[in-house]
């Protein structure tokens, strides 16, 4: 036996590296992972689309040295089972170089350190022309010529990266400037929500001068919002941390909140788990299969903390934006999934009613249980009926009956059904005291003018929709149920 070297040819592998997935906001988000772990408090990223399209993005993180540099554009330059610092959020030693890269055809870094300035470059065309893995070196005359260098001056260390010769995004577009603004309004958004936690704990990112605002998925701040009893456990010595949430019901919400969840129409699809990787976002919107992603629980949304030393565990790709959830934890989730979308259910379907112990209030569509399901029917018994049947000739009554089954049959169950998953439905807002009121005195005016009794409508209509929804109304009614008495 012997031993041959075998080095993978340069132009080949670096090119097929560029296919490993990455979207445009997920490369960018990679390339912020290292400002992060770099102890960066400000990150700034500048483009300008174009017919060359650009972007810097730069951080005042811990910088590096001109051999740290070197390394760091070294593809596997870390071991990827090597232990990592506690709040690193790298794993493979390739995404710097391979999300950059994804994307474009050149990747110019700059880094300073020791009041030195180091700067090196992966060019694709170079490394094709060379046929060897060619790294450009730039003296300190070299490096003053790329575009807003000088920010490095401005800070006592730092990162600068410059993205150039976008090819992909060329090829797959005859209007770049759309498109590029397009990836950069996208990338915002993904900037927002991957990264709200250390946004809200004081990271400042900012695309070209405007500060990103994060995106917390599960509206913290809202006093709407239900906090569920956090739970923790442990696998190979290692802790795991739930944390339950159920969005208030979409009436309860503003537009700001509306932009946090991504819209009404995002809402159904990104319930479930939100597994954060030292914080940083890795996956969403997914129950893992131990639930289906239902209407009635898309309210519900559960954090999961996850330390970087369970990588392996987690099977989590290089991307960072994939991940397994491991059959040996499952059952410590289950409880998670199971308090969210029973509490999920209770606000979508219990929203605008009051839950009572009186079991004499009348609403007016009644849930019928069937054999394989349920049923809806308009409830016979509700005053505002009543009062039209005891008034009616038999005839006049068959009539009425047969409209309201009419109703019943038709009613558009699959179409609500979809309109409400889609957030298209507008909610009615409550109306005015003195409209309710008005609406309710038309009716004990028929009830005066036939002769009916008095005090028996009052208290029916107090125990009846909407007007038991008003305690301003219900007192009314009750004072007008003393004075007639």
């Amino acid at each position: 036996m012997y031993e041959q070297n075998c080095v993978p040819f340069a132009p080949s592998l670096i090119e097929s590296m560029r296919s490993l997935g990455y979207s445009f906001p997920s490369a960018i988000a990679d390339l912020i992972d290292n400002s992060i772990s770099a102890k960066a408090d400000e990150i700034t990223i500048l483009s300008e689309p174009s017919v060359d399209p650009w972007m810097v993005i730069f951080d005042n993180g811990c910088g590096m040295s001109k051999d740290e540099l070197y390394e760091a554009m070294r593809y596997g330059s870390k071991n990827p089972l090597d232990k990592r610092e506690c709040d690193d959020l790298g794993r493979f030693g390739l995404g710097l170089k391979a999300a950059s890269l994804s994307q474009c055809r050149r990747l110019v870094i700059a880094s300073k350190k020791d009041n030195k300035i180091s700067a090196y470059s992966w060019d694709l065309d170079f490394v094709i022309e060379k046929g060897a893995w060619v790294l450009k070196c730039f003296s300190d005359e070299e490096t003053k010529e790329y575009i807003h260098i000088e920010m490095l001056d401005k800070v006592k260390t730092g990162t600068y990266i410059l993205l150039e010769n976008f090819d992909r995004v060329k090829e797959s577009t005859a209007d770049i400037n759309t498109t590029f603004n397009k990836n950069l309004s996208d990338m915002e958004n993904h900037i927002a929500l991957v990264f709200h936690r250390f946004i809200e704990e004081g990271l400042t990112i900012k695309l070209n001068g405007m500060k990103i605002e994060g995106r917390d998925p599960f509206l913290s701040t809202n006093p709407a919002t239900q906090k569920k009893r956090e739970s923790s456990f442990y696998v190979n010595n290692e802790k795991i941390t739930l944390k339950p949430y159920v969005l208030p019901h979409l009436s309860k919400l503003k537009q700001e909140d509306l932009d946090k969840l991504g819209g009404k129409e995002h809402i159904r699809n990104e319930q479930g788990f939100y597994v954060y990787r030292n914080k940083r976002l890795i996956i969403w919107g997914t129950w893992f299969r131990l639930e289906r992603k239902d209407e009635l629980n898309k309210l519900a949304r559960v954090r999961v903390d996850i330390p970087n030393s369970l990588d392996y565990m987690w099977a989590i790709d290089i991307k960072k934006s994939t991940a397994s959830l491991p059959d040996m934890i499952k059952k410590n989730m289950f409880n998670a999934v199971y308090e969210t979308v029973l509490n999920s259910e209770k606000v979508y379907t219990y929203r605008g009613r009051k839950e009572k112990n009186d079991k004499n209030i009348e609403v007016i569509w009644e849930k019928i249980k069937m054999r394989d399901g349920y049923k809806y029917v308009v409830n016979r018994k509700i005053p505002q009926l009543k009062l039209l049947v005891e008034t009616m000739e038999p005839e006049q009554i068959k009539l009425l009956d047969s409209a309201i089954n009419g109703i019943e049959e038709a009613f558009p169950v699959n179409a609500l059904y979809v309109d409400v998953a889609k957030g298209t439905i507008e909610e009615r807002d409550k109306k005015e005291i003195e409209d309710v009121w008005e609406e309710l005195q038309i009716q004990m005016d028929y009830v005066k003018s036939k002769g009916l009794h008095i005090v028996e409508y009052y208290k029916a209509f107090m125990n009846t929709e909407p007007y038991c929804n008003y305690d301003e109304i219900k007192k009314r009614i009750q004072k007008e149920i003393e004075n007639n008495e």
